[in-house]
C-alpha cells in the first residue's frame, strides 16, 4: 500500500528551515507504521533551501525499509535533494588511540626512525 503526503498540506510553499525538514520527517515516520513506500507530493511548493535538503536528507537517510517517492517536483527542488544527496557521506570516527613514544636521547630516536 501507498501512503502519499501533500507537502503544502503540513508545511509551507517555502521549505526553508530545519525544523520543517524535521516536521515532514516525523510525518513520514507516521506514515510508515501503515505503509513502507511514501509519495510526497510537492505541488505548489515554490522553494527549498539548502538547510532544509540538508536536514530532510540526514534524516531519511537513517530510516529503513522505506521507498520515497517525489512527485511534482519543479527542477530546482530536484535539483537541490540532488546537490545535497552528493555532498553528504557517512562520517568515519576518528580513531583517538595514539601511540607515544618516548626517547633518551637523539640516537635513540634515529635508530628507531631508520628501522622501518
Amino acid at each position: 500500500m501507498t501512503s502519499e503526503i501533500k507537502i503544502v498540506s503540513f508545511l509551507p510553499a517555502t521549505l526553508d528551515t530545519r525544523e520543517s525538514a524535521s516536521r515532514l520527517t516525523n510525518l513520514i515516520k507516521e506514515e510508515l507504521g501503515t505503509s513502507k513506500k511514501i509519495e510526497l507530493d510537492f505541488q505548489s511548493v515554490l522553494f527549498m533551501s539548502r538547510s532544509f535538503a540538508d536536514q530532510f536528507h540526514k534524516e531519511v537517510s537513517r530510516l529503513e525499509n522505506i521507498d520515497l517517492v517525489i512527485n511534482n517536483a519543479d527542477f530546482g527542488i530536484v535539483e537541490m535533494l540532488n546537490s545535497v544527496a552528493k555532498t553528504q557521506t557517512q562520517r568515519n570516527p576518528v580513531n583517538t588511540n595514539y601511540k607515544v613514544l618516548s626517547f633518551d636521547n637523539l640516537s635513540k630516536l634515529t635508530d628507531f626512525s631508520y628501522a622501518w
